[in-house]
């Protein structure tokens, strides 16, 4: 399965992106579109990654490299790219993912046992 071209994961993914978007120019934060970009970068290489797995083992891998890239790139930028929002949004598009494949169900949350954010 291609969940790269997967509707729903693409909106929850732009919706979450838009977010970081709006909060950067209302706030006084300490990232960039750079970071905003490795942070898509990072979400478009889960799915590929996610959809190679031929288990819940390795799916869960893939789930682990996601979220320690995600919680280095957050603390990088000092923790202001990944507030409740996006947090929920990020979760949401891991676990929908991994559900969509059957590696978990759609209210597992994947994530928790690495997340920082």
């Amino acid at each position: 399965m291609n969940l790269t071209e997967n509707p729903e994961l693409k909106g929850i993914r732009d919706s979450c992106l838009a977010g970081m978007r709006d909060f950067m120019v209302e706030s006084n934060v300490d990232y960039t579109e750079a970071d905003i970009e490795c942070c898509a970068a990072i979400l478009d290489e889960h799915l590929v990654a996610i959809s190679s797995a031929d288990n819940a083992t390795s799916a869960a891998h893939c789930v682990q490299t996601t979220v320690i890239k995600l919680n280095e790139l957050n603390n990088l930028v000092g923790g202001d790219l990944i507030e409740t929002d996006q947090r929920e949004k990020i979760c949401e598009f891991i676990i929908s993912a991994g559900a969509l494949l059957g590696f978990n169900g759609k209210d597992e949350d994947v994530t928790e046992e690495w997340r920082e954010w």
